[in-house]
């Protein structure tokens, strides 16, 4: 965006900035960080509604607060808060269509623990909360009609089975994928669309069928329902289609795209847009599923009618996601993932030219609602590597904070800086990532080292603000986070260079990042750390397999023995795509069980991190890893946290895991 002006409230900046600042960042700042999330704009662009979420000591949880602002009068109102047993959860919020009253999901008061998940409504003049519907079982999405006469909804009706209260039933499985973390063994519900309506309040299921159904949107005239699903066998493959189907009429559904062997993404939460004349849908294109999440995700335009498609975004050979029109239909929004930035986009019908709207130093999220528009004005939340996530409004071109949800937690705290950084690999690839340094950094002065790693692997590092950097870089590490190649950003072949090559190459790319650091001057050689979390857990254990440099590393929800992963995670039709069967290709299963299979050359101390019921990386994975180095006397230690998932959810367990961090590190600074 060519001479895009730029303005940032001077006041917040000047709140904002390390030069006053005191402390450095330690553990106990999780309980102090607030964690903020755009839930939805009016459609006049008054009033925002968003959620705080901030961990507490106490009950060991989250108080998460939802707040109506009134953005002319900046006037806040909190709304609902919940925590531990007291208030009420939410979830899912959007305004009515007169902005008057909010619509969200709840199970009721959390002392009950009863209550299935339902739709609810909240006054915004009187804060009266009504439960909307009393579904037989849970919700889990909805989209309501502009006219608020229909709601459709996905629906999971509750199990005619009664529960034996002395012992339970035996597990029976039939599918082909029988697992999934957080939920546990897939029994045989499954997610259907229902429709309702607000005055009858009579309930339609308009889907059956032996498969899930996803993302349902109202068109504009409130005449039709677009949704996603797959045909086939469901549990197989994972070519999702875009159906619609008339709300009153006899018809059946309509399969809006043929394209079979392409892929319309789920990665991406992104339900099929329809534009404001009810004429087109704008939904993500996946490309072939046979390249899994390789695959760049595309904003692409259908025609209702005739089922012409517009692939709006395929020259950027980047991944792109939450398509969003214009009040005008003139022009479609998205967010575009691009070498450590992740900004809004414009793309104009008028002339077919695509501009950038957000600067690169502002992050905004792919994978949640992070932007609404409203006629000439923009609401949209973002971070940058020295401020936490907040709220922003944009128009014509002038960008002011909304929100300052962390103000005075950042104002109080010592910024490690954060610069761009780059570098050869083996091959001569160039490989990007950022360095962060600790406050009052010397150059004169050595510091040990911190390369983390991230997950994915299609995913990447960007230009946000990261407590755990932050945490290391103010207990005096210099910290190195690169995008290996497997990383997205960079477009189609980049991502898919790992294709069932797991660790062979993008861990010699660690090791020049390691080099890379060892060149500055100012690292200390004898104090090499390394470390990351799921496939950054995996890439660790790759690396320290090769690289015998690290004097201690963190490997948290990793796996390094692949075959023993099959029929055990939820992955299942995806490791037998990339890699086929291990009865048919099991070198190719060895190939990349690499790090289990050569632990014998492993001499870095390693710190094993996992939760108890992680389906996503089982357990497994940590327990085999932990078990070789421990029969190899290599120091090495196994953190299990019960009941959790791939991801922690206990704040008790957040900070564990960050205090082991630095514990191990600390405790190996030589081998």
């Amino acid at each position: 965006m060519n001479h895009m002006k730029i303005i940032y409230s001077l006041l917040f900046i000047l709140l904002c900035s390390p030069i006053h600042a005191e402390d450095v960042f330690t553990t106990e700042d999780i309980y102090s960080l607030k964690d903020i999330t755009l839930s939805d704009v009016s459609e006049d662009g008054n009033g925002i509604v968003f959620i705080t979420s901030q961990a507490e000591n106490e009950y060991d949880g989250f108080k998460n607060t939802l707040y109506f602002l009134d953005t002319h009068k900046g006037k806040k109102v909190k709304l609902l808060e919940s925590y531990g047993s007291k208030g009420m959860n939410f979830s899912s919020i959007k305004f009515s269509s007169n902005s008057k009253s909010i619509f969200f999901l709840s199970s009721g008061m959390k002392t009950s623990g009863k209550e299935s998940n339902q739709i609810w409504s909240l006054s915004l003049s009187n804060r009266v909360k009504r439960k909307v519907t009393n579904f037989d079982g849970d919700i889990s999405d909805y989209d309501v009609s502009d006219d608020g006469k229909t709601i459709a909804f996905i629906g999971q009706r509750s199990s005619d089975k009664k529960a034996d209260t002395k012992t339970p039933s035996p597990i029976v499985i039939d599918r082909y994928q029988f697992k999934r973390d957080y939920e546990g063994f897939l029994g045989p519900n499954r997610d259907h669309l229902f429709i309702f309506d607000t005055q009858s309040r009579k309930v339609e299921q308009i889907t059956s069928g032996k498969k899930d159904h996803l993302y349902p949107s109202i068109s504009p005239n409130g005449e039709d329902i677009a949704y996603m699903t797959k045909e086939g066998d469901f549990d197989r493959h994972n070519n999702w289609e875009i159906f619609i189907k008339n709300i009153k009429g006899e018809e059946s559904h309509r399969k809006l795209l043929s394209n079979n062997g392409e892929d319309i993404s789920t990665s991406y939460p992104s339900r099929p847009e329809w534009s404001p004349d009810g004429e087109k849908i704008a939904y993500l294109h996946g490309g072939d599923h046979s390249m899994l999440w390789y695959a760049l995700q595309e904003v692409s335009i259908i025609d209702v009618e005739t089922g012409d498609i517009d692939f709006i975004t395929q020259g950027f050979d980047r991944n792109t996601s939450l398509p969003q029109w214009s009040g005008d239909g003139q022009n479609i929004f998205f967010i575009l993932e691009d070498n450590m930035k992740s900004q809004l986009m414009k793309y104009s019908f008028l002339d077919n030219t695509t501009k950038k709207i957000t600067p690169d130093n502002m992050y905004l999220s792919g994978y949640a609602q992070s932007y609404h528009v409203t006629d000439d004005e923009i609401i949209f939340q973002s971070s940058t590597s020295e401020i936490p996530s907040e709220i922003y409004h944009l128009k014509e071109d002038q960008i002011n904070p909304i929100t300052s949800v962390n103000e005075q937690f950042i104002k109080n705290k010592l910024i490690g800086s954060t610069e761009l950084i780059s570098f050869q690999s083996f091959d001569g690839l160039t490989i990007n990532g950022m360095m962060i340094k600790p406050p009052n950094f010397d150059s004169k002065k050595k510091y040990p080292l911190m390369i983390r790693i991230h997950g994915g692997p299609v995913s990447q590092y960007g230009r946000y603000f990261d407590f755990d950097w932050q945490l290391f870089a103010s207990n005096n590490y210099v910290v190195i986070v690169t995008n290996p190649r497997g990383s997205s950003g960079r477009g189609f072949e980049f991502q898919k260079s790992i294709f069932a090559e797991w660790g062979i190459e993008d861990s010699k790319d660690i090791s020049a990042a390691l080099d890379f650091a060892l060149d500055l001057g100012y690292i200390d050689e004898n104090k090499l750390g390394i470390g990351g979390w799921s496939y950054g857990g995996m890439l660790t254990n790759y690396v320290i397999a090769k690289d015998n440099r690290f004097h201690a590393a963190t490997s948290g929800a990793g796996i390094s023995n692949i075959l023993s992963g099959f029929g055990h995670d939820h992955y299942i039709r995806e490791y037998i795509i990339e890699l086929g069967t291990p009865w048919d290709n099991l070198d190719a299963w060895l190939n990349v069980s690499h790090p289990f299979l050569s632990a014998d050359e492993i001499v870095t101390p390693t710190l094993f991190l996992v939760g108890e019921k992680d389906w996503n990386v089982p357990l497994i994975g940590s327990e085999q890893m932990y078990q070789a180095l421990k029969h190899l006397e290599i120091p090495t230690q196994l953190i299990i946290y019960p009941n959790e998932h791939h991801g922690l959810s206990k704040p008790s367990y957040i900070k564990d895991r960050l205090d082991r961090y630095l514990d191990w590190h600390g405790k190996y600074p030589e081998k």
